[in-house]
C-alpha cells in the first residue's frame, strides 16, 4: 500500500481450492493427540465435579441446619404426608442434596462445556478421537454428549438430537450405560471415602470405560461401526478465545433443559419413592432380590442399594453406611458400586429416553442393558476373586 507498483502485464489466477488452515497444535499429532483430546473432555467433568462437591461440602451443613427446624416443625404431621415430606426420600429431605449436591456440579459442566464449543476446542478433539471410536459405532461428537452425561443424563440424552440416525440409539445407550452423572459419581466417591479406599476410584473408571466401549460396539448398528461412517465436518477449526456471551449462550440451552426437565421428573420421584417407602415396597423388592446378590459375592444388604440406584443413583449411597462398609471387602465395595450404577439407567433418565424415541425402546435398552450389566458385574467380581487370589 506505501508503496504502489503497476500491474503486470501477465497475472495467474489463485488455484482453485485455495484455502486457509488454521496452525495445527498438539490435538493434530498421530501420536499423542488422542491422548490429550481424552484428557481435556474429562477436563471439564473433574474440574466441575471436584469444585461442586468443594462447595457442597461447605454448604451443606449450613443447608441442613436450616433446614432442620422445617423437618421438627412437620414431624407432627400424619403419616403418609410425613413420609412424603420428611421421610428418608420425602421433598424436604431429598431438596437440600439436589440444590446443594446436583446443582453447581450441572451449571459448572454446563460453563467449561460451553467455554469449549465457543473456543472451536470441540471440533478439534471430536476430530481427533473420531478414528478411535468408529469401531464401536460412535463418533467424535458423541462422545462429546457421553462426557455431558457426567454433569447430569438428561440433558445428553436431549442433545442427541444433533447425532446422525445411525448413531443416536447408540449414543443414548452409551450415556445411559457409561455416563455417570453428578448424583452417581458423587456418590461412588462418597463411599469409596466412607470405606477409607479413595484409590478404588481408579480401577472403577477404568473398568467403567472399557464396559461401556464393548456394551456400546455390541448394540451398534453395522452402518454406525462402517468406515463411511465419517464427520460433517473434516476440517480444523479455527480457535479462540471464548467470550462470556458465547459461552453463556452454549450453557443456557443445557441448563435450561436441566430445570425444565429433570428437576420436575424428580420431584415426582422423589414423591412415588416416598409412598413405596411407606408402603413397604422397596423393602419387599430388597428381600425378592436378596438371594441374587450371592450371584456377584454380595452379602443380601446390597440388595437395598442396588434398587434404589435403579430409582435414583445416589441410592447407592447406602453402600456408605457403617454397618455396610465395614462387612466388605474391597472387590466387593466395588461390585456392589459397579452393579448399583450400571445395571439400570435411572427412572429420569429412562423417562426421557422414552420420551426421546419410544416406550418400546427404553424397555429394549433397559433390557439390554440389564444383561450387559449382570454378565459384566459377575466378569468383575468372581475374574477379580481369582485375581486378588494369585
Amino acid at each position: 500500500m506505501h508503496e504502489p507498483s503497476v500491474f503486470p502485464s501477465q497475472w495467474q489466477p489463485t488455484p482453485a481450492g485455495w484455502i486457509i488452515e488454521p496452525r495445527p497444535t498438539l490435538l493434530e499429532h498421530p501420536h499423542v493427540g488422542w491422548l490429550l483430546a481424552i484428557a481435556l473432555l474429562l477436563l471439564p467433568a473433574i474440574l466441575a465435579v471436584w469444585s461442586a462437591n468443594s462447595f457442597a461440602a461447605f454448604a451443606d451443613p449450613l443447608v441442613q441446619g436450616l433446614v432442620k427446624p422445617t423437618l421438627e416443625a412437620l414431624s407432627g404431621l400424619p403419616p403418609l404426608l410425613k413420609e412424603i415430606l420428611i421421610g428418608r426420600y420425602g421433598l424436604v429431605t431429598m431438596g437440600p442434596l439436589l440444590f446443594v449436591w446436583a446443582v453447581p456440579t450441572v451449571i459448572l459442566y454446563a460453563l467449561f462445556l460451553g467455554a469449549y464449543k465457543a473456543s472451536g476446542l470441540v471440533e478439534r478433539i471430536t476430530i481427533a478421537l473420531h478414528p478411535l471410536l468408529r469401531p464401536f459405532g460412535l463418533s467424535g461428537r458423541d462422545l462429546v454428549r457421553v462426557i455431558m452425561g457426567f454433569g447430569c443424563n438428561v440433558p445428553a440424552v436431549i442433545s442427541t438430537r444433533a447425532c446422525s440416525s445411525c448413531s443416536r440409539k447408540t449414543c443414548i445407550s452409551a450415556i445411559a450405560f457409561g455416563s455417570a452423572c453428578s448424583y452417581q459419581l458423587g456418590a461412588t466417591l462418597g463411599v469409596f471415602s466412607a470405606a477409607n479406599l479413595p484409590y478404588l476410584v481408579i480401577p472403577y473408571l477404568l473398568y467403567l470405560v472399557i464396559t461401556t466401549l464393548i456394551y456400546t460396539g455390541l448394540v451398534a448398528p453395522k452402518a454406525a461401526r462402517s468406515p463411511q461412517n465419517t464427520l460433517v465436518i473434516e476440517r480444523r477449526a479455527f480457535l479462540e478465545v471464548p467470550q462470556w456471551s458465547a459461552i453463556w449462550r452454549e450453557a443456557k440451552g443445557t441448563l435450561n433443559q436441566f430445570f425444565t426437565n429433570a428437576i420436575p421428573i424428580f420431584l415426582i420421584i422423589t414423591l412415588i419413592a416416598s409412598i413405596f417407602d411407606w408402603l413397604g415396597v422397596l423393602n419387599a423388592l430388597s428381600g425378592l432380590i436378596n438371594p441374587a446378590m450371592r450371584l456377584f459375592d454380595l452379602p443380601p444388604d446390597a440388595a437395598l442399594p442396588v434398587i434404589l440406584a435403579s430409582i435414583r443413583k445416589d441410592g447407592l449411597l447406602l453402600f456408605a453406611e457403617p454397618n455396610a462398609a465395614s462387612g466388605l471387602s474391597p472387590l466387593q465395595i466395588l461390585t456392589g458400586v459397579y452393579l448399583a450404577g450400571v445395571l439400570l439407567p435411572c427412572l429420569v433418565t429412562a423417562l426421557t429416553i422414552a420420551r426421546e424415541q419410544s416406550l418400546k425402546f427404553a424397555l429394549g435398552l433397559m433390557a439390554r442393558q440389564a444383561i450387559a450389566a449382570i454378565v459384566f458385574t459377575l466378569v468383575l467380581a468372581w475374574g477379580g476373586r481369582l485375581l486378588w487370589a494369585t
